[in-house]
């Protein structure tokens, strides 16, 4: 084992070299709200966001007050682990809990550190002496020519800056978009980013270094104050900008909602139905007589808190479902299921076993009918059930098509009615589900087949009714006393996907290739992926190719060589040897801990090594 002694400090050597090529500076900008620095002038930040990973919709969604803010930007961690709660920082865990300094440190001491900061308890309380430099200054001017003056004369790993002229016109002047001193603050630091992005550039070595650049805030506010739960207070925006790094933005998800009723349409106006009178009549077209052997499939969308022996949708008197036709109902007498009914006259074919749809909330019901085959029943494009309709022979009735009644004005529907789709053949289950809360257009695949398609959504005035068959509103049909209801929408906004400002110290160590380990109890995730392959795979005997793939992973992975495998050794960081094994087909490591590990393969050629990421 001696050879591979050597080897792997050999290793842990030439990689600790090729990973100083890697750099991190992160940029503070205390007070910043994201509405406020999109509204700005910041060509330098704008550029910086052309080139990485942005979020205007990111959160503290912790304490929005400077201590804690600014210690989960550089622990990875909120308020119940570092235990900073105000600004007073007592009682704080920094030992468990301490900032990305000290992982760096601890990772490599010949890494080099810097924080530069124009509030003072950042350096003081939470830095304290895990940086290799650390300067307090008193304005942002001072915090952008000492940064500039270290970045020229030194090689700095990972740098904080801290700018603070932006919290202080919130709080003189009040932190909004329209204080005009609030913006001329960001656009102030903005400028003065500019010579600091032009130093890193400048560098003699910048061709050979990765430079990520993290923008970020510690809190929002409202007023000339900070510190409450709302938006105002919790939106910051951060930025994530390299030359290696995939451009992406990353948004809330927005929902438009109706009265507490959610509308995947997004329509803002439905057509109701009282139950008494109320109902669409389309005129008949032998279009809609679809015989004995004609497959067809229908749909429509349907809001309501009431079951009942009703008539939704159809073509055929209700009071027996022997009699011709089809219709969509509630299972007899009074659901609560929903149910589907085609009928030749003599026989008849049921589903009863639709879902609980009264629930006051819209569902896009479907159903397929295959002729000499199954009718098919599909609830929000899921399949619910089917049953065979092969004995059902002629269904023609040539009547009229109706909506919230039967061909008699009977069995009379209460609620809300919309996106009636009459199809002249089979709609597959993977289509449904792709088409169930989305308006038809041409790029339906069965586009061609539409032969009635009436959205019900045009609103107040409309007493035709619109069919959207061929891609033109054409008047086809009567709207008779049910009325046009337009509901109070809100929006509502989800931030569940979007970045965190513990995110930022994570990003900056999975950048600079350290290895997260899962006892540190990081609450924050990298905003990129890992990119610590640019440590090549350096063989000892040139001119051999070997490999491992895939890398980064998640549960195994394969060596490939055009030498012969004869052993496969996999070290921990701390150079302990995890795992020895021949087989180099197919190596589990799943039961290993997230991190990077060395891999050392031995051919009949020579030895080779390389880095190995596990998620």
């Amino acid at each position: 084992m001696r050879i591979y002694a050597i080897l792997f400090v050999l290793f842990l050597v030439g990689n600790a070299y090729s990973q100083t090529n890697k750099k991190v500076v992160i940029i503070g900008i205390d007070g910043c709200r994201a509405d406020a620095l999109e509204l700005a002038n910041t060509p330098t930040i704008d550029n910086l966001i052309s080139n990485g990973v942005y979020s205007p919709d990111a959160l503290n969604d912790d304490i929005t007050i400077s201590g804690p803010g600014w210690s989960a930007i550089l622990c990875g961690v909120w308020s119940n682990k570092h235990l900073s709660v105000d600004n007073s920082f007592v009682g704080t865990d920094y030992t468990n809990y301490p900032p990305l300094f000290k992982r760096i440190e601890d990772f490599d001491s010949d890494l080099n550190t810097v924080s530069i900061c124009h509030w003072d308890p950042i350096n003081d309380y939470i830095v304290q002496n895990h940086a290799d430099y650390k300067l307090n200054v008193s304005s942002d001017l001072e915090v952008s020519n000492e940064a500039i003056s270290y970045i020229s004369s030194n090689d700095p790993d990972c740098m904080f800056l801290h700018f603070d002229d932006v919290d202080h016109a919130g709080h003189s002047d009040g932190f909004s978009p329209t204080v005009s001193q609030y913006i001329t603050a960001i656009e102030g630091v903005d400028a003065l980013l500019t010579p600091i992005m032009q130093s890193i550039s400048q560098r003699p070595n910048y061709a050979n270094e990765d430079w990520l650049v993290l923008i970020t805030s510690d809190h929002g506010g409202v007023g000339t104050s900070h510190g409450g739960t709302s938006i105002e207070h919790q939106n910051v925006a951060v930025i994530a900008s390299g030359n290696t790094i995939t451009q992406n933005i990353i948004r809330k998800d927005s929902s438009l909602i109706f009265d507490s009723v959610y509308n995947c349409l997004a329509d803002t106006s439905e057509l109701q139905f009282n139950g008494v009178d109320d109902y669409v009549q389309i005129p008949s077209d032998s279009i809609y007589n679809f015989g004995s052997n004609q497959d067809f499939t229908i749909e429509c969308r349907v809001r309501t808190s009431t079951t009942g022996d009703v008539a939704i949708i159809g073509n055929k008197d209700w009071d027996s479902g022997n009699n011709a036709g089809f219709v969509f109902s509630f299972k007899y007498p009074a659901g609560p299921e929903w149910k589907v009914n085609i009928g030749d006259g003599t026989n008849r074919a049921d589903i009863n076993t639709g879902g609980l749809i009264a629930d006051n909330q819209w569902h896009t019901l479907s159903v397929s009918f295959d002729r000499d085959g199954y009718m098919k029943m599909y609830e929000d494009g899921l399949l619910l059930d089917s049953a065979n309709i092969s004995s059902i022979g002629d269904i023609t009735t040539n009547a009229d098509l109706f909506f919230g009644t039967d061909i008699n004005q009977n069995f009379d529907f209460t609620g809300s009615i919309a996106e009636v789709r009459v199809w002249n053949t089979l709609i597959n289950e993977q289509t449904i589900q792709n088409w169930h809360c989305n308006h038809i257009d041409s790029n339906h695949q069965n586009y061609n087949n539409l032969i009635g398609y009436w959205k019900l959504n045009e609103g107040t005035g409309t007493t035709m009714a619109i069919d959207y068959w061929g891609g033109f509103g054409m008047p086809n049909g009567t709207i008779n006393n049910s009325t046009w209801y337009s509901p109070d929408s809100t929006w509502i906004y989800d931030y569940s996907n979007t970045p965190r400002i513990a995110d930022v110290p994570v990003t900056a160590l999975t950048h600079l290739c350290i290895p997260i380990n899962s006892n540190w109890d990081l609450d924050g995730n990298s905003l990129i992926s890992e990119n610590c392959n640019s440590m090549g795979i350096n063989t000892i005997n040139n001119g051999q190719s070997t490999f491992i793939y895939p890398n980064p992973t998640n549960e195994n992975f394969n060596v490939k060589s055009s030498s012969k495998v004869i052993l496969v050794l996999i070290f921990d960081l701390y150079g302990r040897q995890v795992m020895s094994t021949k087989n180099a087909k197919i190596i589990d490591i799943s039961n290993f801990n997230k991190g990077m590990y060395q891999v050392l393969v031995e051919t009949d050629q020579g030895v080779f090594r390389t880095n190995l990421i596990k998620n």
